[in-house]
């Protein structure tokens, strides 16, 4: 960091959360999305194993599908999700404004390399 980006002014006296209820929304929103995140990213995860074997192939050892296995961790954190948005009256029309327009770019971009092929 060079001299220029060091602000001037000291750090705002932020207070952290106290309350039961908003910590424990918030620690288990971050819990699902770890499980998520460790679903589709660890080695032995489910995104691999789509990749290896396809998406409704079997979990050799659980038996457990693929595909239902991705569901059901996509649906824990959206469920997660819709708690925080209820729990702290999130705007719910920004945040679907903004989630159509990322979709919109990122299924252009998808589209791009499905093209590329």
């Amino acid at each position: 960091m060079n001299t220029d980006e060091i602000p001037v002014n000291p750090p705002s006296d932020w207070q952290p959360i106290t309350d039961k209820g908003d910590l424990a929304t918030l620690g288990k929103t971050v819990e699902e999305l770890c499980e998520g995140i460790e679903a589709f990213a660890r080695c032995a995860s489910i995104t691999a194993r789509c990749i290896i074997q396809g998406i409704d192939e079997a979990e050799p050892v659980t038996g457990k599908i693929n595909r239902i296995a991705m569901e059901n961790e996509i649906a824990d954190v959206e469920a997660m999700i819709e708690h925080i948005k209820q729990r702290f009256a999130l705007d719910r029309v920004h945040i679907t404004d903004r989630r159509n327009k990322k979709f919109a770019y990122k299924a252009s971009w998808f589209k791009g390399l499905d093209n590329a092929q």
